[in-house]
């Protein structure tokens, strides 16, 4: 990290689990002067957690993105997200997959 500081890089996105035994985030984080995102199978709730303790300052959202197009919505009211479907994730181009996940505008909520 302190490498990492003095090429003067605006940001870093770190992915680590957080079932991980050990996590090495929050220490890095301290470290890094720059804006640190965490990234890899958060909720909105640990997500939450996350930024309140200070351990990162964003949040990045992958997969749970890909499967709601209107995630910051369903954040916002509380809503049921749709399940993922990592079969279609990199699947050559079809009608499946990135494009046909239904949002709370079309699913009437």
């Amino acid at each position: 990290m302190q490498q990492l500081n003095l090429r003067g890089l605006a940001f870093i996105c770190v992915r680590e689990s957080l079932d991980a035994c050990i996590r090495s985030s929050p220490g890095l984080r301290k470290l890094f002067q720059g804006i640190f995102i965490a990234n890899d199978g958060f909720s909105q709730k640990t997500a939450e957690e996350v930024l309140v303790r200070g351990e990162a300052d964003a949040i990045a959202f992958g997969r749970p993105f890909i499967a709601n197009p209107d995630l910051v919505c369903r954040f916002a009211l509380g809503a049921q997200l749709n399940v993922p479907d990592p079969k279609t994730f990199y699947a050559a181009l079809r009608d499946v997959g990135y494009t046909d996940y239904p949002t709370l505008r079309t699913i009437g909520g």
